[in-house]
């Protein structure tokens, strides 16, 4: 039995040199986006720690890294990222964390400096009256998303890393008349440009 029913998945990347923020290093070099990247995994992991009563399962791209903190009174998981393209591997993800008995489950990545306990609690609440919550991102998608069931519509047939994600994603739960809510939009850093103006 959890202690808890709330889990977040993370999804992130292993920083190898030339695989991370591709479009940051064809501006600023492959050292200079693996620099930023490691950056923004250090950052959300610092909001992660400070958690309570959340379960952190860290799902890495490419093979298990060894992680020095843990949630406050929560477990940690490392896993393996499984599946094609990026919503299959969500799906399989969100698949294997709701087997395990949670009742509410978020996922983040690494892109969102700005992520905070605040934000995280928020989606959590706003999940006990709704069915999905999305955290809106700027330029298009979401760096957030959290579920109580798993819709397959919002993991097939999205054009990933497109700016009509998110349209497309709410598009499909008004269509099956699912209940949603959104949190605070907040900025992901994709680009040089995205990284200046958050600096």
């Amino acid at each position: 039995m959890n202690r808890t029913d709330t889990a977040i998945i993370v999804f992130q990347k292993n920083a190898i040199k030339g695989k991370v923020k591709t479009r940051i290093a064809k501006d600023l070099g492959e050292d200079k986006a693996l620099e930023i990247y490691q950056y923004l995994v250090q950052t959300t992991h610092k909001v992660l720690a400070q958690l309570e009563a959340c379960d952190i399962f860290l799902f890495f791209s490419d093979f298990k890294e060894a992680v020095s903190w843990s949630p406050r009174d929560a477990q940690l998981h490392l896993r393996l990222q499984k599946g094609q393209d990026l919503g299959e591997k969500m799906c399989l993800a969100f698949e294997e964390v709701f087997e395990m008995g949670y009742k509410k489950v978020l996922i983040i990545g690494t892109d969102c400096p700005e992520i905070s306990t605040e934000v995280l609690y928020d989606a959590t609440k706003k999940l006990v009256s709704h069915e999905v919550v999305f955290g809106p991102a700027k330029d298009g998608g979401y760096y957030l998303m959290g579920l109580k069931n798993i819709y397959k519509g919002l993991f097939y047939g999205i054009p990933w890393s497109t700016e009509k994600v998110l349209e497309l994603s709410l598009d499909h739960l008004k269509k099956e008349n699912i209940s949603y809510e959104l949190i605070s939009p907040l900025s992901d850093i994709d680009t040089a440009q995205d990284w200046k103006k958050y600096k």
